[in-house]
């Protein structure tokens, strides 16, 4: 028998590697909210709070995240147990969970304390957390308790039982924004949890919240709701080649294949759908509801490929594998439980795996047919298209795409905050005038989802002017009755890349002039409005005298 002896381990260095392991802060987040979902809350809650005077899409802007559920609740020796590394948890056979280590890794990376409280009928916790700071200091891993705020509390007595964590000391290793956190988990946590999420009664919400001192107000509030991304039901039972409609998906593959790792276990299940090209939802033989169901499946390079659930939960989104670039309306579904998880390499976060050959070759042969029938479909919808031109409309498309636009941050030698809050105030007075002058005219989009960014109206001289909205940030608004709209902008297609192109051009103006009003203070605010007013004026004018001499440019438009 050999001797053992014990060494030492660097309790910070364990805990900066564990919060490496490749999480988003996104991702991090949904980490967390497997262990509500474990739990089997019904009711769960993503707090962002951000920063006094940052606006949502202002970079590095959050200053805490909380994640509040009314699941089963913890005693104080649960509580100790999630906190540990490696908790010697007995997970339910097809558990979120795996190692024991979620809680710990998720919360590290997004910031150096991580807080749980938790309640369980009469019981209330007080809260225990883990501060990278304290661990450093001791040079030991361990937790630390402090008496639980009047806040917290109030959050628990709404529930019988339940339980939250709140992340704090945020850690920002890139330009994340709130804007583009809340982005992220409302577009994907639908298809993350949809199984859990499509029982009755399961709510689901994030928030971004303004806290100053113990006051709180809601600042915004999404409601995460289920999505299929097959859209299971809404598919045609099959696809008709002679007689497909191009309005709806189409079922083509649902099917099982045995886990070569081991045959006599339990079987791992494919669905496959097809959909037709993103371009129908323009298609004017489509009425209004038509075009409106093609917009929802959001068909392109983003959504195409193999969506990887492992026991209901969606931990890989969209793998390409071996499909070709134009195979954009091709999704399919892999559905697998725990005891496959040595087939696919699950890691240590849930977030990734890896597809072997022999899987990749079993998956190419059962969705062979499939992809035929994807680029037939893809055909059919080009015939139909053929006899219509593309009419979108103005502004969505870059509203869509560029829903996190992040703007200018400077915060460094000479600049006062307080003054920055008062400039942008005084932005926002004056875009809220414009408003009110015209509000009817460019309020035309139908996407009231994204920011709109870009808009059009019909008001003025100026070929553009920039507002600002409070909590979003710059837009600009783009004149229809300039010469440069009829000339120009107007002949390019609705979406097009050379639309959004000179769409963008516009919105950065409109950034650049609000940036350098809040942020260059050594001239009076009003008088830096002036000077851009006058600019604005200037160069609209111009170019409106370029548009009328070169007409000849854009004769063979038409």
């Amino acid at each position: 028998m050999s001797n053992f002896e014990p060494l030492n381990i660097n309790a910070d260095r364990i805990c900066e590697a564990i919060s490496k392991i490749g999480y988003k802060p996104s991702s991090a987040i949904l980490d967390i909210v497997d262990n509500s979902v474990m739990a089997n809350a019904d009711n769960i809650t993503i707090e962002l709070h951000i920063k006094d005077g940052k606006t949502l899409n202002n970079i590095q802007n959050i200053e805490k995240i909380r994640i509040i559920d009314d699941g089963t609740g913890m005693d104080v020796e649960a509580i100790k147990k999630a906190l540990e590394l490696g908790s010697d948890v007995q997970y339910s056979k097809n558990s979120l969970s795996k190692y024991g280590l979620g809680l710990k890794s998720a919360g590290f990376s997004l910031g150096n304390r991580v807080e749980v409280a938790s309640k369980q009928g009469n019981f209330i916790s007080d809260t225990f957390f883990l501060d990278r700071n304290i661990i450093r200091d001791k040079n030991e891993f361990g937790y630390s308790t402090t008496a639980l705020s009047e806040k917290i509390k109030e959050k628990l007595v709404e529930y019988e039982s339940g339980t939250i964590v709140t992340i704090s000391d945020i850690i920002y290793t890139s330009r994340v924004s709130a804007n583009k956190i809340i982005k992220d988990i409302t577009e994907k946590a639908g298809v993350s949890y949809n199984e859990y999420l499509s029982k009755n009664g399961r709510n689901f919400k994030v928030k971004i919240v303004k806290s100053k001192e113990e006051n709180e107000s809601i600042e915004k509030e999404k409601n995460i709701i289920p999505k299929d991304i097959l859209f299971w039901e809404e598919c045609y039972e099959s696809f008709q080649k002679e007689s497909y409609d191009c309005k709806k998906p189409c079922k083509a593959l649902d099917s099982e294949f045995e886990n070569p790792l081991n045959p006599e276990g339990e079987n791992i299940k494919i669905q496959v759908a097809i959909f037709p090209k993103d371009s129908m939802k323009n298609f004017i033989g489509f009425d209004e509801k038509e075009q409106k169901d093609i917009k929802k499946y959001e068909i392109g390079q983003k959504n195409a490929g193999f969506y990887f659930y492992r026991n209901g939960r969606l931990i890989k989104w969209g793998e390409k594998l071996f499909l070709g670039r134009g195979e954009l309306g091709f999704r399919a579904k892999i559905l697998f439980k725990s005891e496959h998880d040595d087939l696919f390499d699950v890691d240590v976060s849930k977030q990734h795996l890896t597809i072997s050959e022999e899987v990749e070759k079993i998956l190419m042969t059962l969705v062979n047919i499939s992809r035929g029938q994807s680029k037939d479909l893809f055909k059919r919808c080009d015939d139909l298209l053929r006899t219509s031109r593309n009419t979108g409309k103005e502004g969505s498309e870059f509203n869509v795409k560029n829903s996190v636009l992040e703007e200018e941050e400077e915060e460094g030698v000479g600049i006062d905050l307080r003054q920055v809050q008062d400039r942008k105030e005084l932005l926002e007075f004056n875009s809220d005038k414009l408003k009110l002058e015209d509000d009817a005219k460019y309020e035309d989009e139908d996407d009231k989802e994204a920011f709109r960014r870009v808009r059009y109206w019909d008001h003025g001289r100026n070929l553009w002017e920039s507002a600002t909205d409070r909590l979003e940030g710059t837009y600009v608004l783009i004149n229809r009755l300039h010469p440069f709209y009829d000339l120009v902008l107007s002949k390019l297609e609705k979406g097009s890349p050379e639309r959004q192109s000179l769409e963008a051009l516009f919105h950065a103006l409109a950034v650049g002039e609000n940036q350098t009003i809040q942020k260059f203070q050594d001239i009076d605010a009003k008088v830096a409005v002036e000077v851009f007013s006058k600019f604005s004026r200037s160069s609209s004018h111009q170019i409106d005298n370029w548009v009328n001499n070169n007409w000849s440019l854009f004769d063979d438009e038409d």
